[in-house]
């Protein structure tokens, strides 16, 4: 696989979406915050199972960050993280590696656009479960 070729590091349509599926901003607030704190671990998760050679780990990994990349906006991070997962399934464990080496710098690119967009996470937030005609910007 070749390196990643996009240019946005976040979309916020992803997560306007997200508010307009679940009709909750708070909830969506909270699911990004969660995002935002889990995912300097995910990244380290993934990188550290791939340089191991757990595919099996490292496909979770990968398949999680993802996920919740995708559902976040985090775009560059998606797409690196699919890469790796198409490197996982394709038994080709060094071009995977090479691919989760990105991640830790698309990781504090999403991490700052997310601030930027959204604020720090709480520390404390749960999600909530609630209706809201709040808006996401």
């Amino acid at each position: 696989m070749g390196a990643p070729t996009v240019t946005t590091v976040f979309d916020p349509s992803a997560v306007h979406r997200l508010e307009a599926d679940t009709q909750s901003e708070p909830f969506v607030r909270t699911l990004v915050g969660t995002y935002q704190r889990m995912l300097a671990p995910r990244v380290d998760r993934l990188v550290d199972a791939v340089l191991a050679s757990d595919a099996e780990q490292a496909l979770d990994a990968a398949l999680s960050l993802k996920v919740s990349s995708i559902m976040t906006g985090a775009t560059e991070l998606a797409e690196i993280a699919t890469f790796v997962v198409d490197d996982l399934r394709n038994n080709d464990l060094p071009s995977a590696r090479s691919q989760a080496l990105l991640l830790p710098g698309a990781a504090l690119r999403a991490r700052a656009a997310l601030d930027v967009y959204f604020g720090p996470p709480d520390r404390e937030s749960e999600p909530v479960a609630q209706e809201s005609t709040d808006s996401i910007r």
